[in-house]
């Protein structure tokens, strides 16, 4: 029987549709796994957890959000082991990208034990699998963390409407791989994608392919606040790249330049990034993970978990 780590967030999602540790374990001996199951108390813990069940383990399975992922995933780079999701958080952008949209899904990919290889982004060294965000975009996930968890995704169109009406556009340089020049100038947002959607319902980088080698960037420069009410239905959609205010290249690394301290998100776990020059990044292939069947492309797959 083959076996895996269960590492468990406790206070992923609302209360009402919260997922038990147990049910959690069941689901993946239904697959036909010998499960230790670990319970996260703190924040940070579960990339411990991560890389001792990596010594241990094939498979180490996320139960938790995008955050809990983040994590999980930080303590497998450079291990064997594959990271398998049971999405149960708010937003569940990762797991959605990956094409599973419940607990019961994402046991069922870690039981066909098909393994892919998906990109990491990295932003001033500090990993993320789905997305990063500056600016705004940081400072929605700075308040919709402050929200009840009974909100749910409400909690992300609540503090982007906060986040909106005290935004002060920061100065910052940006520096792509294959540009001669920088982009310069005052900020309103910046998304970082790995993957296409991010905040539970915004696709801010549409396009962006989690096994391509690159990350997607959506730089929006300084807009008023009516352009910016505007363009927050249009993020949702992922029609907004259209707008004259948004750039969108795409780019295997960069270095931004910034005038003073900003906050920024992590696969929507709010971080602060100090002043001065920083490091964006992709690792082509530096995750394993079990996916659904045809929610990446036939490229990534690495195999089966374990071989």
């Amino acid at each position: 029987m083959d076996s895996a780590a269960l590492i468990f967030n406790p206070h992923a999602g609302s209360l009402r549709r919260r997922l038990a540790p147990e049910r959690a374990a069941a689901l993946l001996r239904r697959q036909g796994f010998a499960v230790e199951l670990r319970v996260t108390s703190r924040a940070g813990e579960a990339v411990e957890l991560a890389a001792l069940a990596a010594e241990r383990h094939p498979i180490v399975v996320a139960a938790g959000g995008d955050g809990t992922c983040r994590e999980v995933a930080a303590g497998l780079l450079g291990t064997p082991a594959a990271l398998a999701v049971l999405p149960c958080g708010t937003g569940n952008d990762f797991a959605a990208g990956l094409g599973l949209r419940s607990p019961e899904a994402g046991a069922a990919a870690a039981g066909r034990r098909e393994v892919c290889a998906l990109d990491v982004g990295f932003l001033a060294g500090r990993p993320f699998v789905n997305s990063a965000g500056l600016f705004l975009s940081g400072e929605v996930s700075r308040r919709a963390g402050r929200l009840p968890t009974l909100a749910g995704r409400l909690r992300y169109v609540l503090g982007a409407a906060g986040a909106a009406l005290a935004h002060r556009p920061p100065v910052a340089n940006w520096h792509l791989d294959g540009e001669t020049g920088a982009r310069e100038g005052a900020w309103t947002l910046a998304e970082i994608g790995n993957g296409p959607r991010t905040g539970g319902c915004f696709h801010l980088t549409p396009h962006a392919d989690p096994c391509d080698g690159l990350l997607d960037f959506c730089l929006v420069e300084a807009v008023g606040l009516v352009t910016m009410a505007r363009l927050m239905p249009r993020a949702v959609a992922g029609t907004h790249l259209r707008h004259a205010r948004v750039r969108c290249p795409r780019a295997a690394s960069a270095s931004l330049e910034l005038s003073e301290a900003v906050w920024i998100h992590l696969d929507g776990e709010p971080q602060r990034l100090t002043a001065g020059r920083h490091a964006v990044r992709v690792a082509p292939g530096g995750l394993r993970v079990l996916a659904r069947v045809g929610a990446v492309p036939r490229a990534a797959r690495a195999g089966e978990a374990g071989a």
